[in-house]
């Protein structure tokens, strides 16, 4: 079941990820400050009416960045432009931003004329995004204020102060509400029409939240915010891991009348309402698609502090004689008592696991998430010998859990000294004895076919699995993690 595309398939799939606001275009070097400012591309102006814009400011560093400064230009005479009090014409003053902090900064934006698009450009420490200004002659505009960063202990919860505006011309009768996280936090809200995003969304292993309906009179200029006495609140999970940084997010949008019935709602328990902090009257039967769906999103990010989870090697024995061909599962288990946190711009590492494979087995094939290399640092590969392997972790590998690593291959009928797996579990891991663990050959008969000594797979280009690790792993050797997801990027102009 899909309530609409901007509401569940693209806005859950980038709770899930976690990595489609990360900067295409630069990235900080890894002593320095990279600040960027992160706002729609374009925007819908409904004729006559202005419309507030909360663009937000981010440093995505290891530093903190000082005295910051957003920067107005290029502004089309058509367009009124309104700035904060504390702004001259063409500047704000964003003050300090903490290192992989943010900042919103809010301001309105109108067209006086009657040009269909005009540009302004906003710019932050030298880069620039460019926004264009749609002017439109009405429709829905549900919005969400901003969520501040919640502070929340492990296992504990806090509500979540969840404020929805119609900004639009056209009245909705029916809002979805989505509230959504990674793994490590948890929605909570058992209310009879509210259920567990995993019954309404398909390929959300990596997010947990729950999704609501109201059928509430929702009007151009009303205001409803979830009441203080039936919130939804958010839990961080007891073994969620850290030191990290876990995000989510609030997601409002409107439904039709086709919509609402697919959302099922429970028999018995109490009904999840929203309060009206001002409201209007008049609805339409059928909604047409929100003007502005970038801020129908609230994102916030649950910082959790450092935890211990225990990275075990997990090695192999190789039985037979030459020429048999073996498979072998090599990997890391996670002894806890906490999850292992995903990559993180919190701590200079991500879980990479070598695997040194004995010379009496000649590689055929190779984990499609295991790369040639030695060094579990990715950020400085060592030589390429065919025995040497770098692999990577899953995200944010749960407690008990065991991520394998196949590789098969012929044994050589050789004497051969054994391999190894050696992970690293980063700060988290205090137990360095079970580390590293042997991959060891038990030859049981004399060598047949297919017995030549040595050798490996020849390297004729990256693997499935490593090129869609790619991305990522490009962003963490350039000291960028993904802090802040949405659907929205980071234009810049250097």
């Amino acid at each position: 079941m899909r309530l609409r595309p901007i509401a569940l398939s693209a806005a859950v799939a980038a709770v899930a990820l976690g990595a489609l606001a990360a900067p295409a275009q630069a990235a900080p070097d890894d002593e320095g400050q990279f600040v960027g400012v992160l706002l729609p591309e374009q925007i819908a102006v409904i004729a006559g009416k202005t419309k507030t814009v909360r663009a937000e400011v981010l440093n995505i560093g290891s530093k903190p960045a000082e005295n910051v400064v957003a920067d107005f230009s290029d502004i089309d005479p058509s367009l009124k432009l309104t700035l904060p009090a504390n702004c001259d014409a063409t500047s704000c003053p964003v003050g300090d931003i903490a290192a992989n902090g943010r900042k919103v900064l809010t301001f309105t934006i109108g067209s006086t004329g009657d040009k269909l698009a005009a540009n302004f450009q906003v710019g932050v420490d030298g880069l620039t995004s460019e926004v264009t200004v749609v002017r439109s002659e009405g429709g829905i505009d549900l919005e969400l204020e901003p969520i501040d960063d919640p502070k929340i202990g492990r296992g504990q919860s806090a509500a979540l102060p969840i404020t929805v505006h119609n900004a639009g011309s056209e009245p909705v009768s029916t809002v979805g509400l989505v509230v959504a996280a990674e793994n490590g936090l948890t929605p909570l809200g058992s209310y009879r029409n509210c259920l567990p995003l995993d019954e309404v969304e398909d390929e959300i292993d990596d997010t947990a939240g729950i999704v609501c309906l109201f059928d509430e009179e929702f009007a151009p200029g009303a205001t409803f915010r979830l009441p203080a006495d039936s919130p939804v609140k958010l839990r961080v999970n007891k073994d969620a891991g850290g030191p990290y940084t876990y995000s989510g997010a609030a997601i409002a949008v409107g439904l039709n009348d086709e919509d609402a019935a697919l959302l099922a709602r429970q028999k018995t328990g109490k009904v999840l309402t929203l309060d009206a902090v001002s409201k209007a009257s008049g609805l339409l039967d059928e909604e047409p698609d929100d003007l502005n769906i970038e801020d129908n999103i609230a994102t916030f990010g649950v910082s959790v502090g450092k935890s211990v989870a225990d990275s075990a090697a997990v090695g192999a024995t190789i039985s037979g004689k030459g020429g048999d061909t073996r498979t072998i599962k090599v990997g890391v288990r996670n002894l806890g008592p906490t999850t292992v946190i995903p990559f993180s711009d919190d701590v200079d590492w991500f879980p990479g696991v070598q695997v040194t494979i004995p010379a009496g087995l000649k590689l055929t094939e190779v984990d499609p998430f295991c790369m040639p290399g030695s060094g579990v640092d990715v950020k400085k590969p060592g030589s390429i010998d065919g025995r040497d392997y770098l692999c990577v972790a899953p995200m944010g590998l749960g407690v008990g859990k065991l991520e394998s690593f196949t590789f098969t291959g012929t044994l050589t009928g050789d004497e051969s000294t054994a391999g190894s797996v050696v992970v690293d579990g980063g700060v988290q891991d205090p137990n360095a004895k079970n580390d590293k663990a042997a991959i060891t050959v038990a030859l049981t008969g004399q060598g047949g076919e297919g017995g030549e000594g040595g050798g490996g797979l020849p390297v004729t280009g990256a693997p499935t699995g490593w090129v869609a690790l790619g991305g990522a792993l490009l962003l963490l050797a350039g000291g960028v993690a993904a802090y802040v997801f949405r659907r929205r990027r980071i234009v810049t102009t250097l």
